[in-house]
């Protein structure tokens, strides 16, 4: 991949996918058991850990991006799973981004009927200047050039 460094840091580059709701619990190994980001992720720890989806989900008055782990080396959700040739981060939802970000409170979410999938190559942190200093440079996702490889299987 190229980015052209006329636009500014990526918020993250992935896949995301729509699988049956059916595929509702996820097995993973990496950073766990609650929700880890590059620059959160002190109350992690690696090992393999499994939950419903609906576990993975961290209800926030606002709804926000929220319940990716971070530095995994493969997820499995029912009978798909994902295994990258370098660590990733990985979210499996009842909710499509579009959905966290349009609504201002949590209980107006509407399910999308689906387990949303999104494998990710990489993420900038989630912290922001919207109410303290800016992002640190670690924290980033500013790479002009990379390579990503994921392997995918569907049983």
């Amino acid at each position: 991949v190229k980015r052209n460094p006329i636009f500014p840091m990526l918020p993250r580059f992935g896949l995301r996918l729509f699988l049956p709701k059916e595929m509702k619990d996820v097995t993973y190994y990496g950073l766990g058991p609650v929700e880890s980001y590059m620059d959160k992720h002190r109350a992690s720890w690696h090992g393999e850990f499994s939950s419903p989806v609906t576990d993975l989900h961290e209800d926030y008055i606002r709804p926000q991006e929220n319940g990716s782990h971070y530095n995994c080396s493969f997820m499995q959700a029912g009978g798909f799973m994902a295994q990258g040739k370098r660590p990733f981060s990985f979210n499996a939802s009842e909710y499509t981004p579009e959905e966290l970000t349009e609504k201002a409170h949590n209980y107006e979410l509407e399910k999308a009927g689906c387990v949303v999938a999104c494998t990710d190559y990489k993420m900038s942190g989630v912290g922001s200047n919207s109410c303290g200093p800016a992002l640190l440079e670690q924290y980033r996702f500013d790479e002009e050039e990379f390579q990503w490889e994921m392997l995918y299987s569907f049983d």
